[in-house]
């Protein structure tokens, strides 16, 4: 086998994508002039660009936000109106700009985007980068963003008695605030004044009188007659009349199960009541025991989420289908309490989507389902 040269061997391991040419030789100056040549080339090529495109804003030092003075394009989901006049938020004016739909001005001079990052993010680390840098990603990919807003959405709606007893419930339980239009509701302190009566009943230790699926509903409950329990079960016509065929009755049913407490499953009580509490929705407490209120941050929201084909409305917007809780690079998660407060401090409770933004500016999210 004819051996290789080495000129050969030096001409072929410079022509892979490994550089080999040590550093300050003439020959990597050649290459570098070459390349910076190629790049002022390229950046001097004239480029055409429609102003009639984009729209123009400037600078309200006075508002401390970014003033519209001309609308291109559709502005339905950007904006807000303060004093007659349209305004932009930081993270809408630096989406339009990077998105070339926007020209902003300060003081009649044309800002360039690395101006305009300086102006609407400040020079140091503030919560404002990572929320423009969600607010821009989910935006680009279909999402609409806006401004938290801790609204009911459903004040037009007339509740009805169920809802003002869980608003009530749930205030008791999960300390969450009572909607404006249930407080409203001719309902409401005619169920109010039943809870209360029901709680001093439980209180007290009284127990609703039970009447027989033959008399009553199964589906209504009576709660004005009460008695006091014996904590006795009664004694039925059939085994008043035969006691002998009850206790064969109970023998055998016993016999065929685990406990002899499995037997007055068959009791037409132990039915009205599983019927009646297979319609309830179990609220879970929380354990006040993991948490104390020290160690419990104070969270907040910064986005609400819509769909695209939600049919999104900026004057008259829909319940969002989540609320976005941004964290920063070296934010912990939040805990289950602090979780389950943010969602409670909500007037009209939707899943929350925890955003977290990493060091190199990747982002994840989680979302967190209440049932």
């Amino acid at each position: 086998m004819e051996k290789m040269s080495t000129a050969k061997v030096d001409k072929q391991s410079q022509s892979g994508l490994k550089r080999t040419v040590p550093e300050g030789t003439v020959e990597e100056a050649l290459e570098l002039n070459k390349l910076y040549d190629d790049l002022r080339k390229q950046l001097s090529l004239p480029r055409t660009d429609r102003l009639g495109g984009r729209a123009l804003a400037t600078w309200d030092p006075d508002e401390k936000a970014v003033h519209v003075l001309r609308k291109d394009g559709k502005f339905g989901n950007f904006g807000y109106s303060h004093g007659g006049r349209l305004y932009l938020e930081y993270y809408e004016a630096l989406y339009l700009l990077e998105m070339n739909r926007l020209q902003l001005e300060y003081h009649s001079m044309i800002m360039s985007i690395e101006q305009a990052y300086l102006l609407l993010l400040g020079e140091t680390a503030t919560p404002k980068c990572n929320e423009y840098l969600v607010y821009a990603h989910l935006t680009r990919i279909g999402y609409i963003l806006v401004r938290h807003q801790n609204i009911p959405y459903y004040d037009k709606i007339e509740p009805t008695e169920e809802d003002c007893a869980w608003a009530l419930a749930l205030n008791v339980i999960n300390n969450r605030a009572i909607p404006e239009n249930v407080k409203k509701s001719p309902h409401f302190v005619k169920v109010k004044k039943e809870m209360k009566q029901i709680k001093e009943c439980i209180t007290k230790q009284q127990v609703q009188e039970q009447q027989q699926l033959s008399e009553a509903d199964s589906s209504t409950i009576n709660f004005n007659g009460k008695i006091i329990s014996t904590g006795k079960r009664k004694v039925t016509i059939d085994e008043s009349e035969n006691p002998t065929e009850a206790k064969r009755r109970c023998l055998e049913v016993a016999s065929s199960q685990k406990s002899f407490l499995d037997c007055l499953k068959d009791e037409p009580e132990y039915k009205q009541f599983q019927a009646t509490f297979a319609k309830f929705d179990i609220v879970q407490m929380g354990d006040t025991t993991i948490n104390t209120e020290d160690e419990v941050r104070s969270l907040h929201i910064a986005f609400d989420l819509y769909l695209h084909n939600n049919g999104f409305k900026k004057r008259s917007p829909k319940p969002p289908t989540f609320r976005l809780l941004i964290l920063g690079v070296h934010e912990p998660f939040p805990t289950h309490a602090e979780i389950t407060n943010i969602y409670n401090l909500q007037k009209y409770p939707v899943p929350i989507l925890v955003v977290s933004v990493g060091e190199s500016k990747q982002i994840q999210a989680f979302v967190y389902y209440f049932s």
